[in-house]
């Protein structure tokens, strides 16, 4: 093999590595994107769920001071 050959053979290697390089970076940080957005989303719905607890919190509340009092006004 000569070293012309040898020079092109090691260029085309880099080449498709490159590539191959440029298109997994892309995948990884797509995919990194979704996580976020995911993670985004998780974090959303957690707010979510605290808000509702919160709620519950306050109906249960409300509703022991409705059927707790009239039971102390009849004694």
């Amino acid at each position: 093999m000569e070293w012309v050959q040898a020079l092109t053979v090691i260029a085309s290697l880099t080449a498709v590595i490159g590539i191959v390089a440029n298109l997994l970076n892309k995948r990884i940080e797509d995919t990194n994107r979704r996580i976020e957005d995911t993670n985004r989303r998780i974090d959303d719905l957690k707010d979510d769920i605290r808000e509702l607890r919160q709620e519950i919190r306050e109906i249960r509340q409300l509703l022991y001071k409705v059927f707790e009092a009239p039971h102390k006004e009849e004694k």
